[in-house]
C-alpha cells in the first residue's frame, strides 16, 4: 500500500506536464491570432479608421496579460509580491503615457 502511495505522486507531476504544454500552446496560439488581427485591421479598411488604435491597444492588453499569467506564472501560489510590483509598474506606465497625452 506504501508503494501505491508512492507511486501516485510520483504520476501527479507528470499529469501536470501535458496541461501546461497545453496552455502555454493555446496562450501562444491567441496571441498569435491577436497579432495576425492587429495587422489585418492595419492593412485593410475593415473598421472605420477611428477604431484601429483603440482596438490595437486592446489586443496589446490582453496579449501582456497572457504573457505574464501564461509565460511569466504570475498565477502560481507564492508570485503576489512579483504581481504586486508589475502591476503597480503598468499604472505607473499607464498614469505617465496619458500624462504625456495630455500635455
Amino acid at each position: 500500500m506504501a508503494g501505491h502511495n508512492q507511486q501516485s505522486t510520483t504520476n501527479q507531476p507528470a499529469s501536470r506536464k501535458p496541461e501546461g504544454v497545453m496552455k502555454h500552446l493555446i496562450s501562444f496560439a491567441i496571441m498569435i491570432v491577436l497579432t495576425a488581427l492587429a495587422f489585418y485591421l492595419v492593412a485593410t479598411d475593415v473598421v472605420p479608421e477611428g477604431w484601429v488604435l483603440p482596438l490595437i491597444i486592446i489586443f496589446a492588453a490582453i496579449q501582456v496579460f497572457l504573457q505574464l499569467f501564461t509565460f511569466m506564472h504570475l498565477d502560481q501560489k507564492g508570485s503576489g509580491y512579483y504581481t504586486l510590483f508589475i502591476m503597480a509598474g503598468i499604472l505607473i506606465a499607464v498614469v505617465s503615457a496619458v500624462g504625456i497625452i495630455l500635455m
